[in-house]
């Protein structure tokens, strides 16, 4: 494994089958189960607000064009970034961030922060936290088939990549190994699927069973 941390097993949104999905609770259930973190979404909110948060709109109102108070009065009680503060040096973090724009916030606010990995789908905003120098670690997030991959994660700064487990063959982790790039398959719930993962070389998977996936892990081992 490239990570030199063994396989590693991240729980999706937490564990979010016995939890709330992006909730301190749903991370705290992934933690309890023996993940060793977590990946959860971060949106920035129109007042300011950093949250976390996964679904683009709600009630057909882009989230970025509301308001926490307007996510209150919408029924949504969301966990603010800041509360992940508390699980710094206790988990590994993939911080999803599902629109760009906010870069120089971003490293602002978990620049600080170990163990973690600001990752996402917007892969120019990536490219843009790696102009800027980001202090933490860059990964991108896909589900398409991308041309020579290996070069083009390097080209945008990326040292993590996140697909499809769909994706995933082991050519195309050795070729990411071999440009020095981790990498780590969404969302991988079933143990076929947990066994050809880790039989192609993958350093670790996303899941929304953590629990389960430790166990398979910990009696494969």
């Amino acid at each position: 494994m490239r990570d030199g941390q063994g396989f590693l097993i991240y729980g999706h949104r937490g564990s979010p089958r016995l939890q709330k999905e992006n909730t301190l609770a749903s991370f705290e259930e992934a933690l309890r189960g023996g993940a060793d973190g977590f990946e959860t979404d971060l949106r920035l909110l129109q007042d300011g607000t950093t949250i976390l948060f996964h679904d683009d709109e709600v009630r057909g109102k882009a989230v970025e064009s509301l308001t926490a108070a307007d996510l209150a009065r919408r029924g949504y009680r969301v966990q603010p970034l800041r509360d992940l503060a508390g699980f710094v040096g206790r988990a590994r973090m993939v911080l999803e961030v599902k629109r760009g724009g906010w870069e120089q916030r971003l490293i602002e606010e978990v620049g600080a922060w170990s163990d973690i990995v600001v990752a996402s789908f917007d892969h120019a905003m990536i490219g843009e936290l790696a102009r800027r120098k980001a202090p933490f670690p860059l990964g991108i997030t896909f589900s398409a088939v991308l041309a020579d991959l290996p070069a083009y994660a390097r080209r945008l700064g990326a040292s993590w990549c996140y697909p499809d487990f769909r994706r995933v063959d082991a050519a195309l982790v050795a070729s990411l190994h071999d440009a020095g790039i981790a990498v780590v398959p969404w969302t991988v719930n079933r143990r076929r699927d947990w066994d050809r993962m880790r039989q192609t070389g993958c350093d670790g998977i996303i899941t929304d069973v953590p629990a389960k996936a430790v166990a398979w892990r910990d009696g494969a081992a």
